[in-house]
């Protein structure tokens, strides 16, 4: 099993299907994370993120980017995870922005009370957070991730893709116009 596995540890990510798969993995655990951090800290459930359904995008393809941008830096670990930082740091603040120009200046996170934060839409705590966790995902969720959804038979892992893919765009559709604004999600400026 671990020679079968070594291979996505040295980024070979090649086929969709798994792809897809880690991608709605990685956001529903982005989604769960996120969860009981809230619960954990204000004793509440919170269904966190933009959209309504239990995943957070920017985990999945954050994930699915440093898999696969990242992939030539596996053998040097510590340049690799400062170039997970700085991606994730990009992704983060320019998702913000993006939500905060769209959304007419709501925003679903807010570092501004954190210690060196860049507009309260990235900061330090944050990224070296996102900088462990995805080596721990690089290194050993996501290679045993790629086992397992290899071996799903294509007949049944592509229908089951398909179904995720076309919930995900009806929610994206509907968060578009009705994004989730429930209590601990968004601040205005």
């Amino acid at each position: 099993m671990i020679e079968k596995i070594g291979h996505v540890c040295e980024g070979k990510y090649d086929s969709f299907w798994p792809m897809v798969m880690i991608f709605f993995t990685m956001s529903l655990t982005g989604w769960l994370w996120e969860v009981c951090l809230h619960l954990i800290s204000d004793g509440s459930f919170v269904n966190r993120g933009f959209l309504h359904g239990p995943w957070l995008p920017i985990y999945g393809s954050g994930s699915i980017l440093i898999l696969t941008l990242l992939h030539k830096l596996r053998k040097k670990p510590l340049l690799e995870f400062l170039a997970i930082i700085l991606l994730c740091g990009c992704i983060e603040y320019y998702i913000s922005w993006f939500l905060e120009q769209m959304y007419d200046g709501m925003r679903w996170w807010d570092y501004r009370d954190y210690f060196l934060n860049l507009n309260g839409r990235v900061c330090v705590e944050g990224l070296l957070a996102f900088g462990f966790g995805r080596m721990v995902i690089v290194y050993f969720y996501a290679p045993l991730l790629d086992h397992l959804f290899r071996r799903i038979p294509k007949k049944i892992l592509a229908p089951v893709c398909l179904v995720l893919i076309l919930i995900f765009c009806a929610d994206l559709i509907y968060s578009g116009k009705n994004p989730n604004l429930g209590i601990g999600i968004a601040r205005c400026r």
